[in-house]
């Protein structure tokens, strides 16, 4: 039996919830449900879920570092901010320009841009290891999301690269946080929402007050945010995002940021797995074989030291 508190245990349960949460808003999305109120209404309900589940073990220690170590908070404030706000902002903006086989891969490079930031930013080792293993990682997302068919460059990419560097920025500064601070990590999961969803709606008001958004991105922002047909949606991914969130902040508590986005990288096959037994969506022989690669730099990087170093 694992332990809880061990860097696998929590990275398993950060990317089953996740790839649940993928999953989820996928159902909600081909049922007709809009991309804006989804993400809202999800927010909200994860942070009705983090209050229930989280802030009363953490509220006596919330009080303490506003009182003692108001930087702290403000710095984890940001992060947050950063990660859920500007990056959620960014993402569907780059969703709405550009086709999806280039959405479902350019998200995976998000795992590149976050070793990146770790060794730059926490000195973690980017060895000769790492990066084979990163790189065959990264070329089975490809073939997994693709099916090996060649991206066409287009301007949501941007945004959509943009998004990974807000992510991977936003986790590599709370797991410097977490290293230096005895600080828990379910109040960081508890801020996420609280933080980043004013600046996710202060994105988006920016965009709506500008007359000349393009269509794409004005479709994808339409949508009544009070609408009780997305409730039951809403209600499944809130609590999937709540849980995502929690472990993937328990896993940056116990792990190495290049841990935790290289070990992440088995959602998409998790995500694939869901499709096939339950929507009936077919594999083709690549996907296979990018899945499998996936799995075994996986096995590779839980038996290396990448963890801790």
């Amino acid at each position: 039996m694992l332990n809880k508190n061990s860097p696998l245990f929590n990275v398993l349960l950060f990317s089953s919830f996740w790839a649940m949460q993928i999953f989820i808003a996928k159902l909600a999305f081909l049922s007709g449900v809009k991309v804006l109120p989804f993400q809202i209404q999800a927010a909200l309900a994860a942070l009705a879920v983090l209050a229930v589940s989280v802030f009363m073990s953490v509220r006596s220690e919330l009080a303490q570092m506003l009182k003692r170590q108001p930087a702290t908070f403000w710095k984890l404030f940001l992060a947050n901010a950063i990660h859920f706000g500007l990056g959620s902002g960014l993402s569907i903006i780059g969703i709405a320009l550009t086709d999806a086989i280039n959405a479902g891969f350019l998200v995976k490079l998000a795992t590149l841009s976050t070793t990146l930031f770790a060794w730059l930013l926490l000195g973690e080792r980017m060895s000769r290891f790492k990066t084979i293993t990163l790189s065959v990682m990264l070329l089975g997302a490809y073939l997994l999301t693709t099916k090996a068919q060649s991206l066409l460059p287009r301007i949501g990419d941007l945004f959509l690269l943009a998004a990974c560097v807000c992510w991977s920025l936003g986790n590599v500064l709370i797991r410097k946080i977490l290293r230096a601070q005895p600080v828990s990590a379910d109040i960081v999961s508890f801020l996420r929402p609280i933080a980043g969803l004013p600046v996710f709606l202060g994105f988006i008001l920016l965009l709506e007050l500008q007359p000349t958004v393009i269509g794409p991105v004005k479709s994808i922002l339409s949508g009544n945010i009070l609408a009780a047909a997305y409730l039951p949606y809403t209600l499944a991914g809130g609590l999937t995002l709540a849980l995502t969130w929690i472990y993937l902040n328990r896993t940056l508590k116990v792990a190495t940021a290049s841990y935790m986005t290289m070990m992440s990288m088995v959602t998409p096959v998790i995500v694939s797995l869901l499709a096939v037994s339950i929507l009936g969506e077919r594999m083709v022989w690549v996907q296979f074989l990018g899945g499998g690669l996936i799995i075994l730099s996986g096995v590779a990087t839980y038996f290396s030291d990448i963890a801790y170093a």
